[in-house]
């Protein structure tokens, strides 16, 4: 606890994954040198052995980028392109505030907000902490109190995906409960409560049972207390009619539900037969149209989700670098690296959420 104030990440980054296991956090936001492990076994116990596997991943990254953060924070035509875009969200969602107005504030977030909270929060956007905080709190402002996702995506999510503590797949028992008929006809209140669930639900869930998905929550940190506060007071003094904040919801979650999940809902490896953390982070997740443009636009990103995994820290543009690097280790090793198209990846997404059943990939 006492590195918690020097840590260059912050004490958000570190203080939150208290009380867990954060193997797959502690390797993989430092790739650029071996420091975190030096520092770790100089307050206690040294840390295990580095996955050998993973750190052959990061000796050809850390050669493709030599220079390392300097070149792999998100660009400044990035930052000040989506930033512009999520200023006309909030002037279409808190001026405007008619319906279509909302059904493209609903667009606007699903697609650059996103990106914004999204690598706010993996630390991709600065060096400085105020300013990925700042990027996390913007991005996911319209949706809800942004240490929702800190805690749902950061915390739980990237460091057991697909697993019993992923807050992500938590509800996908009681899908896999109903008849496929059943499942089509919920589709829109799916979608809106998508979003819902990821939002104002999560004020529950953040402050009255102090827990996200099993994974306690640290009220003291990111200004949690008051981001809620001033959330909750802009979106009741300020907000547009119940209608507007439906139809918000209903087109942000049928962007955001299929996108975020269908690199990863489709797969469902069991993770006791592997010893390295990266190669089960490789057999969760898979690619997607990771040479499309339009793909990379509209899934926020997410389109090589494989590397986003093994390297949440390092900007998006750097991905698809990575990912043929990624590749190449893979093959090397004999370990399966899925990189399929965006109509098998939606394909099969939509055949696990109708079934209940994962589609082979391979």
């Amino acid at each position: 606890l006492t590195v918690g104030p020097k840590h260059p990440g912050g004490q958000l980054a570190i203080l939150s994954g208290r009380g867990r296991d954060c193997t797959a956090l502690f390797e993989s936001y430092h790739p650029w040198n071996d420091k975190h492990r030096k520092v770790l076994g100089a307050y206690g116990e040294k840390p295990p052995p580095p996955d050998p596997f993973y750190e052959e991943l990061k000796a050809t990254v850390r050669k493709a980028f030599p220079t390392g953060r300097k070149e792999t924070m998100m660009r400044w035509h990035t930052m000040c392109g989506l930033g512009s875009m999520w200023c006309l969200s909030i002037y279409l969602f808190f001026v405007v505030q008619n319906i279509p107005a909302c059904l493209v504030a609903g667009a606007i977030m699903a697609t650059v907000g996103t990106r914004l909270a999204h690598e706010g929060g993996h630390f991709q956007v600065s060096n400085k902490e105020w300013v990925n905080r700042l990027s996390l709190f913007c991005g996911y402002f319209l949706t809800g109190p942004s240490m929702a996702w800190h805690y749902r995506h950061v915390i739980s999510h990237h460091a057991h995906t697909n697993q019993e503590e992923d807050v992500d797949v938590q509800y996908i028992w009681i899908a896999d409960m109903l008849p496929g008929w059943l499942k089509i006809l919920s589709l829109p209140g799916v979608m809106a409560g998508a979003v819902i669930e990821i939002g104002p639900k999560q004020i529950i869930d953040l402050l009255v049972l102090g827990s996200v998905g099993g994974h306690r929550v640290d009220r003291r940190l990111g200004g949690l207390i008051p981001e809620v506060i001033v959330w909750c007071a802009v979106h009741w003094f300020f907000g547009p009619s119940w209608l507007c904040y439906v139809a918000f919801w209903f087109v942000a979650g049928s962007i955001f539900m299929p996108c975020s999940q269908v690199a990863h809902a489709i797969l469902y490896p069991d993770n006791n037969k592997y010893t390295s953390w990266a190669k089960l982070q490789i057999a969760e997740s898979c690619d997607f149209a990771s040479e499309s443009d339009f793909w990379y636009h509209f899934a926020f990103g997410l389109t090589t989700q494989i590397e986003h995994h093994l390297f949440p820290g390092i900007g998006h543009h750097c991905y698809d670098t990575i990912r043929k690097l990624t590749k190449v280790v893979c093959a090397k090793h004999g370990v399966t690296h899925l990189d399929i198209s965006a109509s098998k990846a939606f394909g099969a997404l939509w055949m696990r959420y109708v079934t209940g059943v994962p589609v082979p990939l391979a």
